[in-house]
């Protein structure tokens, strides 16, 4: 089972605690975090065109793919540890997604497989990487009948 983890930005940008939530990830599935080049063009538009040409050339057809947007479906730890192992019994490998500065362009929120929302609120880059990352942790913990996640 695999999971990777795309993001505009930089490796130098993975901070200790996404560091830490790797390492504890990958006793369950090989997680990676993914960095791809921002557009550099302050232009929301051309920025996002650019972006998801990037992003969507990683991609096959039969790929698995996630987005993170605030119009997307919002989970309970229960319910996300659940869908996540569906998903990897089902497609083996998950390619979950964060979009840029400015977002993501329609053509990928149109190629996604699903979209999940944490609540309707827009986060930074940076805090939905580390947020994806404890919540891929604590679902594959409680999957796996760890002690990580409390009621």
């Amino acid at each position: 089972m695999k999971i990777k983890l795309y993001f505009f930005g930089k490796n130098n940008e993975i901070t200790d605690w996404e560091k830490i939530y790797l390492k504890r990830l990958n006793f369950y599935a090989e997680t990676t975090l993914i960095p791809l080049n921002q557009a550099g063009i302050k232009d929301a538009q051309q920025a996002k065109a650019k972006e998801s040409k990037i992003l969507l050339s990683r991609f096959s057809k039969t790929d698995f793919v996630v987005i993170f947007d605030e119009k997307g479906k919002i989970f309970n730890s229960l319910s996300f540890s659940r869908w996540t192992k569906q998903q990897l019994e089902t497609f083996n490998t998950i390619h979950f997604v964060i979009g840029g500065a400015h977002g993501l362009d329609q053509t990928v929120k149109d190629r996604a497989n699903a979209k999940i929302a944490f609540g309707t609120m827009v986060w930074t880059r940076n805090l939905v990487r580390l947020m994806v990352l404890e919540q891929l942790y604590r679902a594959l913990d409680i999957d796996n009948g760890g002690n990580f996640h409390k009621e």
